[in-house]
């Protein structure tokens, strides 16, 4: 059996003035740094709940599922953080394809350095 390299890789999504700057560091693989410019800010509907929200929300829910407010919070809490596992599950599947991607154009720009000097 092959042993599997331990993934140890850290990645830094720094923004600020619709400048995005993308690095990948991974001892193990090809790092890169990507800057893009003039990018629009995303746009997704995830409206914040207040405290006071959150409370009156989870008295009404705890009464339609017959559980204590403490039960239902619980709960929702367990299933909140599963749903930002899966979403930062899909994130680091992202960060391996672009690791291949940036695999690809370190090769590619060989490639054609190489093609280059061959016809010159």
């Amino acid at each position: 059996m092959a042993k599997r390299k331990t993934p140890e890789s850290r990645f830094v999504l720094e923004e600020k003035n619709g400048i995005v700057i993308a690095s990948i560091v991974d001892e193990n693989d090809y790092s890169m740094q990507h800057t893009i410019s003039n990018m629009p800010h995303p746009k997704i509907r995830a409206p914040r709940r207040t405290k006071s929200e959150i409370e009156e929300d989870s008295k009404f829910f705890a009464a339609v599922f017959h559980q204590t407010q403490e039960e239902y919070l619980r709960k929702n809490i367990e299933g909140v953080n599963h749903e930002i596992n899966k979403h930062i599950q899909e994130i680091r599947k992202e960060l391996k394809r672009i690791q291949s991607l940036t695999h690809y154009v370190v090769n590619a720009k060989e490639v054609l350095e190489q093609v280059v000097q061959e016809s010159t």
